[in-house]
């Protein structure tokens, strides 16, 4: 089976350092209970602009500071040892030598990595058969494409149903599901 996983709030907890990094900017204290909505920079009140320039100063801290979930490297060690691994996420290529770095020394092994916006056209072209993702916009993409998408749950992505949409709190339920993917036939 090919799948497709996302890094930030899927591999690692992304909130935790946005939210480290953001109040650090901002002079604000949010937690990262406080930051439940996908697009975090919305709760400091600030333009995308404005998040770009705070992005662009601390995304190297943000993505290196980010921890793994737990059972997040066994199990995708696990999957890459019997299935092909893509790491697909949307962070800006900027930020590819540090991720490449923080899955190395996390020792996560994938078979490909793409940094794009569009991930269903990748996922479309590499013929994915499941993407592991939290982006709510992301999942009601795939789903439509009647493709099975296992959603870590967040508070921002509760709103999106769907037959192929599968939800896991951790990395057991993914692995759960995978295992039932892997078991159907065709």
């Amino acid at each position: 089976m090919h799948i497709a996983i996302d890094l930030d709030n899927t591999v690692l907890d992304a909130t935790s350092a946005h939210v480290t990094y953001y109040n650090l900017a901002s002079g604000l204290s949010l937690t990262p209970d406080d930051a439940n909505e996908f697009y975090i920079y919305l709760k400091y009140g600030w333009s995308r602009e404005e998040r770009d320039a705070v992005y662009a100063k601390y995304g190297h801290e943000i993505h290196w500071n980010s921890v793994p979930y737990p059972t997040a490297v066994n199990c995708l060690r696990q999957l890459a040892a019997r299935h092909e691994i893509s790491i697909i996420t949307a962070r800006p290529e900027m930020f590819r030598d540090v991720t490449v770095e923080w899955l190395k020394h996390h020792s996560i092994t994938y078979n490909n990595i793409a940094f794009v916006e569009n991930k269903l056209e990748v996922c479309v072209a590499s013929k994915v058969d499941v993407l592991i993702e939290d982006g709510p916009h992301y999942a009601e993409q795939f789903a439509q494409l009647r493709k099975p998408i296992i959603l870590f749950d967040q508070p921002y992505n509760r709103m999106v149903t769907s037959e192929y949409v599968m939800r896991a709190a951790n990395w057991s339920e993914v692995m759960a599901h995978i295992d039932r993917l892997a078991e159907k036939p065709g």
